[in-house]
């Protein structure tokens, strides 16, 4: 959820210039504060120091992305594990 509200800060500040604006101005928190962002991560965000809003967007996205949990990727089952299992149940049986 993190990664969409700063994808919406972004877009805003390309249609809103307050967004800049309270950024020049020292004031990003009270817009980050307007966003979806946990505490913890508006907290981190707004101690982020940028010479400029586009710096500073890149490295709120370092942040976020750090601070996201990785997806589980699924994990199927060896397809040679049945066909091992069932050839060795047929050795077997020829030998008895």
């Amino acid at each position: 959820m993190s990664m969409q509200a700063l994808n919406q800060l972004v877009a805003r500040s390309i249609i809103d210039p307050a967004i800049l604006k309270n950024y020049s101005a020292g004031q990003i928190d009270d817009v980050i504060a307007e966003l979806q962002f946990s505490p913890e991560l508006r907290e981190r965000l707004a101690k982020l120091e940028a010479g400029s809003f586009a710096d500073f967007t890149l490295q709120a996205y370092r942040v976020v992305k750090a601070s996201e949990e990785p997806t589980c990727r699924i994990e199927l089952p060896s397809p040679m594990k049945g066909l091992l299992d069932d050839q060795e149940q047929s050795d077997r049986e020829q030998v008895a």
